[in-house]
């Protein structure tokens, strides 16, 4: 009798372990899932092309705005456009679509970096900014040019994409990607789709 209550619970306990396991495996998978889902929908929503900013049925036109935030540790974020259009058509009113666009960085310590680009997505809720179409980006002797540049300010982080150009005092460098710290301004120069880094010394 004891054997087959031993036996009952063990095999109780057997099935109760593999439905933690199985439990606990799906839902982090759906996490997963869920995860790299929203991150694909974040880059599409990202990816700009001039049709997004010439389109006709937009209205809300607005000219000479300016935004300004604090990152986490009191940095002053600061963008500013000649022109801005909200999308009507757009669920997310957040989103302004910008043009002749200007942003700033300003440290604790009254050190400064400037972005400028000819278009931009802005997100006022975020702040999120992604900046298009001859982006230039310039930290003390240091200057980056890119065809876009995403501006993260909640993860202080700005990543330059395709047609990357870093350029100091004695060096130039050729990159896909140039991923860029706010917090700590490490430079991390990464290639695209295996290409070489071109780096050149003046």
């Amino acid at each position: 009798m004891y054997k087959t209550l031993i036996q009952l619970i063990l095999v109780l306990m057997l099935i109760l372990i593999i439905f933690f396991i199985s439990n606990t495996y799906f839902n982090t998978q759906d996490k997963v899932n869920e995860i790299n889902s929203t991150t694909s929908q974040n880059i599409k929503k990202n990816n700009l092309s001039k049709k997004d900013l010439n389109r006709e049925d937009m209205d809300n036109e607005i000219v000479n705005l300016t935004y300004e935030t604090f990152d986490t540790i009191g940095n002053k974020y600061i963008i500013k456009a000649k022109k801005g259009i909200f999308d009507s058509n757009n669920d997310r009113t957040s989103i302004i679509y910008m043009k002749l666009v200007e942003a700033s960085l300003i440290y604790l310590n009254n050190d400064k970096l400037n972005i400028y680009s000819e278009e931009a997505i802005f997100d006022r809720e975020s702040f999120k900014t992604t900046f298009s179409n001859n982006v230039k980006f310039i930290y003390q002797e240091q200057t980056i040019e890119s065809d876009y540049l995403d501006f993260l300010i909640d993860k202080n982080i700005a990543i330059f994409r395709d047609n990357v150009k870093y350029y100091s005092q004695d060096i130039e460098a050729f990159a896909g990607i140039v991923v860029i710290n706010l917090l700590t301004k490490e430079i991390n120069i990464k290639s695209k789709n295996q290409k070489k880094i071109r780096i050149k010394k003046k």
